[in-house]
């Protein structure tokens, strides 16, 4: 009927409009609540009770604390990649690794989930992936070795939300690096992406090409009807169709042109000295940034600093680890690399009738591509010539 001494007073207004008494199920017996005694004993009763509630949230935040501080995992049923003591399960881990490679290359979450079906990779609870578990598993920090702390916060609108916090590095072996991981959020986070259509997408450059103009992604779309009642796959700006392509020898021109170029990713060493010592000076200033947070909420705890200064100084060291950790998905992002295979074949993969074979192509295509732009083709001019595309390159 009641648990918070609040809720006790309307009790007893209600019991003093109505006359209506009180049988309590533990020692309490009958409380007569339009007695001062019987009010009495009730409210010791609410006090104790909510005694007991503060003291039950003050051990949970306790144990909370201790587990944040010792590092240790603290999972209510085992994730995938991992066992419940943090070990990795090493079939699942390794799906993950690739994974975070292949999304970082261009390889959409349908066919990942589609793959991971086929082999029997099924999520800890039995069930078959889909690309929106397989988003949610992937943007997990715990894949990169990061320990989090989640808690129920009353929004100025009185609504309550669950709002996760990174606390640091928790004490289990990462399946992946954090520069990894910080890409990967980066690119699932771009309200940019094309997230295809559940694999039946047919455009090998929809939501890859831009437009030179306005920077709108391009996507396919079709052509009005000739003379001799046919129509054609075109690429069409998404941001105000200010710029249009024939789709097949658009097509044709950036495969070559990536053939061309692949030749070097095969030979070229997929990681860099000076890239891999940039990334240790980072993580170490993530870590420096990280302390100098914690330390700010202790001191204002202890009462050292006022509200207005911790505001400044959180709001300086989510400044500097935003772009700390923004240059760790850059960096992380260059070094993603997909096996290339023979790639004098290929244009021989692009088969229109399966997704799976797209999605190589593109793949390939994203990696070799940092940018592939659409140009002005000018009026009249029905044709497609390679002056209509200007591609630029990623170093190998």
């Amino acid at each position: 009927m009641y648990r918070t001494p609040w809720d006790l007073e309307d009790l007893v207004d209600l019991a003093e409009a109505t006359g209506v008494t009180l049988a309590a199920a533990q020692a309490q017996g009958v409380l007569d609540l339009s007695t001062p005694s019987g009010r009495l004993a009730a409210r010791i009763g609410a006090v104790v009770a909510r005694n007991e509630t503060e003291m039950r949230v003050e051990r949970q935040v306790l144990g909370h604390q201790r587990r944040r501080e010792s590092g240790r995992p603290f999972w209510s049923t085992r994730p995938f990649g991992f066992e419940r003591d943090g070990r990795h399960r090493e079939a699942e881990a390794e799906a993950l690794r690739q994974a975070y490679r292949d999304v970082l290359a261009g390889v959409t979450l349908w066919s990942i989930a589609k793959d991971w079906n086929t082999r029997g990779l099924l999520s800890p609870h039995g069930k078959e992936w889909r690309s929106s578990n397989l988003r949610i598993v992937l943007l997990k920090p715990r894949n990169a070795g990061i320990q989090t702390y989640s808690q129920w916060v009353e929004k100025p609108d009185g609504k309550r939300v669950r709002r996760t916090e990174e606390t640091g590095a928790g004490n289990w072996e990462a399946i992946v690096s954090e520069g990894i991981f910080r890409a990967l959020v980066r690119y699932l986070s771009d309200p940019e992406r094309n997230t295809g259509g559940g694999g039946k997408r047919k455009a090998l450059l929809s939501g890859v090409v831009r437009c030179s103009k306005c920077q709108a992604v391009v996507t396919q779309g079709w052509s009005k009807k000739n003379a001799a009642g046919e129509r054609y796959r075109i690429y069409t700006c998404s941001g105000g169709r200010c710029i249009t392509c024939p789709a097949d020898p658009l097509d044709s021109f950036v495969v070559r042109k990536v053939i061309d170029r692949a030749e070097e990713w095969n030979a070229a060493p997929a990681t860099d000295a000076a890239d891999e010592e940039r990334e240790a000076e980072l993580l170490a200033e993530e870590t420096a940034a990280s302390e100098r947070r914690t330390a700010l909420a202790e001191m204002f705890a202890v009462g050292d600093i006022d509200a207005s200064t911790l505001r400044t100084g959180i709001g300086r060291c989510d400044a500097d680890l935003t772009k700390i950790r923004a240059e760790l998905a850059d960096l992380a992002s260059q070094r993603v690399r997909v096996d290339l295979g023979d790639i004098e074949y290929l244009w021989e993969e692009l088969d229109y009738e399966d997704p799976d074979r797209i999605d190589y192509v593109r793949t390939v295509v994203m990696q070799v591509c940092e940018r592939v732009e659409l140009m002005p083709r000018g009026r009249g001019v029905r044709s497609f010539k390679g002056e209509h595309c200007r591609i630029t390159y990623r170093n190998p």
